[in-house]
């Protein structure tokens, strides 16, 4: 089920279906800046993922001598989240550990997702709640996916802006596994990334440890841009589309996919998020026109 949200002449619409935000629009312009999540290129539009970001090595792990299964970017998204609070301009989602994700992934957790619309800013908030008297590990991010290429643009004219400099290290992947080597990775003057029909060829950018917190998508040939700001102080980030595909994803991470090596040791995976009794994480993000 969608629930849609309102301010001015801006709308949000989300679905109780992994909490997934389908649509963020200017009315008076029809202007629609989410992915369609049309079949043929990806039918994702803004999956959280949780409580894995990206994929497991053979889509398993190991957590007190027992190993478990969990397909990449872990259960979240498929899931059906309860509708918790709805106003008309805000919703908040959530989703508690149950007999199922017990199978997958062996702790408590409380999972709440909001979204507040106010005229041509969205805040989207991520809430990880520890009820138990144990440990929580787990990884969290986002993986929203806009509309291109902009207005009177191609997709080559359109670009990704970092708000900070960078001396960046791109991560190839392996069967969606990270590997070790890394390349450096240069940003267009401007701290731009420029896109193209072949950019994702060898799938998605991969970029740990980064100093920027907000990213803008703009173009050469408008002033038009939006932008992912405030993205919760997450370390890493993937940007990623299906190859000439028109949307790009832009995904602030707090952890990222398994090294090709790992020993499958949960605990120990690298950027893992270890939360105490009774405590809570939260991230954010928001999208302004």
């Amino acid at each position: 089920m969608n629930y849609q949200i309102k301010s001015g002449h801006y709308s949000a619409e989300v679905s109780t279906l992994g909490a997934e935000l389908k649509s963020f629009k200017n009315e008076k312009t029809n202007t629609e800046y989410i992915w369609y999540g049309k079949a043929e290129f990806w039918y994702g539009t803004a999956p959280i993922l949780f409580p894995i970001v990206g994929k497991l090595k053979d889509d398993e792990y190991i957590y007190e001598d027992k190993t478990y299964k969990m397909n990449q970017h872990g259960f979240a998204r498929k899931s059906e989240f309860e509708l918790k609070e709805k106003t008309k301009n805000s919703l908040l989602f959530v989703l508690h550990s149950n007999a199922e994700t017990r199978k997958m992934f062996p702790f408590e957790f409380a999972l709440e997702i909001g979204f507040e619309i106010n005229e041509n800013k969205l805040y989207v908030s991520n809430k990880v709640r520890n009820p138990s008297d144990g440990s929580l590990y787990f990884t969290i991010g986002a993986h929203p996916a806009f509309n291109l290429p902009l207005s009177n643009a191609s997709l080559e004219d359109c670009y990704i802006e970092f708000d900070k400099n960078e001396d960046l290290e791109l991560y190839s992947l392996e069967g969606g596994l990270l590997e070790k080597e890394t390349k450096k990775y240069s940003l267009s003057q401007g701290n731009r990334i420029f896109l193209s029909k072949t950019i994702f060829d060898d799938d998605a950018l991969i970029f740990r440890n980064i100093n920027s917190r907000s990213f803008t998508i703009g173009s050469t040939k408008s002033d038009y841009k939006l932008k992912l700001i405030n993205t919760g102080n997450a370390p890493h980030l993937g940007i990623w589309s299906k190859p000439a595909a028109p949307y790009v994803c832009i995904e602030p991470w707090h952890g990222h996919a398994d090294f090709v090596d790992t020993n499958k040791n949960f605990m120990k995976k690298e950027g893992i998020v270890s939360l105490g009794a009774n405590e809570v994480f939260e991230t954010s993000y928001q999208l302004e026109i």
